[in-house]
């Protein structure tokens, strides 16, 4: 789960920047706002229809035809005819496509299958990606032009980064861009996309002119699929910008996995051809509808995602289903669902929570605190009388153990200000977060911290703060995890600050449609067979002291 994104503070980007100018507004006003202002005409189609979607592949092919004749020179008249019109619906067919309302069928694939498909949402949803059927080339136009092309131009210079809580000014003020290019590049975009507000996740990448500093080009992304560019015109005499949206050739891949889960659960998905970053989304899928260490080894499941691929570039992959078979008990399944705006189901306002939610469209939220490793696995559990394996005298456990291999990222449980990240001894290198209220969570044993993390940061839930490890006083690598609240020991498990929600009856219908469709696709996908794996027995004691 990618850290939630929070709008930078706005007062001082639009006290610089200026509102947009009303249309009521004396002529003389309305010059001095908009003096710098890229003429409408100047930014593109977008600017006017709205549309900035992304390309699409042809679906299918057009044909010719042509019919014998009584003698030669009708017959050659007929053909040459027949392959005009052959030729000119196959450049009809092959044209770029913005959007249009084109449905594909489901595709049930095996797990070393691998097509593009645009109805997940169920039958008759508008495409949203190329695609095209399974083993049939999808006809790729060539790239567009990116401001990081200009990367290799010894008289560029180039900044990309997000915006972080910085904000516009500040963010292209360190990148070295005038105040006044700044000013021009935001009046530029009015129209096309509020640029003075931009998340702390959205990037840029912005290229000047190293001698005199101006602008020369700027991008603005949402995500891998949503950019905006700005190109400063080298033949108007006052350097006009013109922006647009990019229209990105997006590929959607849809695929399923079936596996078993191992010691090393991060292994696991790799092993079996999912891409690591699934690993994440697989445990922000699964908390809440599973118990808390209840993915042992010899678990099985079977996965359905969708990757998106932006010019040829794998640019994210999003998880679409997951069924989940414990080595004892019952069998789960649950579907990413979120309300389709198309489908005028209600007010956008009472719309149901994006997320998992079970066959029976029910979906537990978290509450403040999550688990600070994706997959988590308990080896041993908070016990205040535990008896010490070696020393046989009782010496309480004040957290729990999480095991993992070394390496493997650690999160923050809940937002909060870093108290330290040091050397502990027994404890190892040791991160500690205060998260107001009088709760305290600390992280053990790491092998590393998080770059430039430090006494005093902020960090927000599931940032990462370090790396699993064995340094300390102990025998093996794991996480060990301790909480405090109001400076006494409570067990970490016991936070559960959560609850459950039910779809609307407004979606279920709309909910059944997509359930059958990802059910479709995981059943096409052979259920391993439950491997001989060796379970790891609770309350694994890596302590050596």
């Amino acid at each position: 789960m990618v850290q939630p994104s929070r709008l930078s503070d706005p007062p001082e980007e639009e006290a610089f920047l200026g509102a947009p100018a009303p249309e009521d507004a004396p002529l003389d006003e309305r010059a001095l706002l908009d003096e710098h202002e890229t003429a409408p005409a100047s930014r593109g189609a977008d600017a006017l229809s709205g549309d900035g979607g992304a390309r699409h592949a042809p679906i299918d092919g057009g044909r010719g035809s042509g019919e014998g004749g009584g003698d030669r020179a009708r017959l050659l008249g007929l053909g040459a005819i027949g392959a005009l019109v052959a030729v000119g619906l196959g450049l009809i067919v092959a044209s770029p496509r913005r959007g249009g309302d084109v449905a594909t069928p489901s595709l049930s694939l095996t797990s070393a299958g691998v097509a593009a498909n645009t109805n997940a949402g169920g039958k008759g949803a508008p495409a949203e990606a190329a695609s095209a059927p399974a083993g049939a080339a999808l006809v790729r136009p060539p790239p567009a032009w990116r401001v990081s092309s200009l990367a290799g131009d010894a008289g560029v210079e180039l900044s990309e980064g997000s915006f972080g809580k910085r904000g516009l000014v500040a963010t292209l003020g360190q990148a070295g861009l005038p105040r006044a290019e700044i000013r021009r590049l935001a009046q530029a975009f009015e129209g096309v996309r509020r640029l003075d507000r931009p998340r702390e996740s959205d990037t840029f990448v912005l290229a000047r002119d190293k001698s005199k500093g101006t602008l020369l080009a700027f991008e603005y992304a949402t995500s891998p699929v949503d950019v905006w560019q700005a190109r400063v015109d080298g033949g108007d005499a006052e350097g006009r910008i013109t922006v647009k949206k990019l229209e990105l050739f997006v590929e959607r891949r849809r695929l399923a996995h079936g596996f078993v889960v191992n010691a090393d659960l991060s292994t696991s998905i790799s092993a079996a051809g999912m891409r690591p970053e699934i690993a994440l989304a697989v445990d922000d899928a699964l908390e809440g509808h599973v118990e808390p260490g209840s993915i042992r080894p010899g678990a099985r499941m079977r996965v359905a995602a969708a990757e998106e691929w932006v010019e040829g570039a794998f640019a994210r992959v999003k998880v679409e289903a997951i069924e989940f078979v414990p080595k004892a008990g019952s069998p789960l399944r649950v579907y990413y669902y979120e309300r389709d705006p198309r489908e005028g189901l209600g007010s956008a306002r009472r719309a149901p929570a994006p997320g998992f939610y079970d066959a029976k469209a029910r979906q537990p939220f978290h509450g403040q605190f999550r688990s600070p490793l994706a997959l988590a696995r308990v080896t041993s559990r908070f016990n205040p009388k535990r008896l010490h394996p070696v020393l046989k005298t009782v010496m309480p456990h004040q957290g729990v153990d999480f095991g993992a291999s070394t390496g493997t990222p650690v999160y923050a449980s809940a937002a909060g200000t870093v108290v330290n990240a040091r050397n502990s001894g027994p404890c190892g290198n040791m991160v500690e977060i205060d998260h107001g209220g009088g709760i305290h969570t600390a992280y053990c044993h790491l092998k590393g911290f998080a770059a430039g993390l430090r006494a005093g940061q902020k960090v927000e839930q599931r940032q990462l703060v370090g790396y699993v490890g064995q340094t300390g006083r102990v025998t093996g690598p794991h996480l060990h995890f301790v909480v405090k609240k109001n400076g006494v020991f409570v067990d970490p498990l016991g936070l559960k600050m959560d609850g459950v929600r039910v779809l609307p009856p407004a979606d279920r219908d709309s909910f059944a449609r997509k359930r059958a469709d990802l059910d479709a696709l995981i059943d096409g996908v052979a259920l391993p067979s439950a491997a001989d794996v060796p379970d790891e027995s609770d309350d694994k004691d890596l302590h050596a002291d």
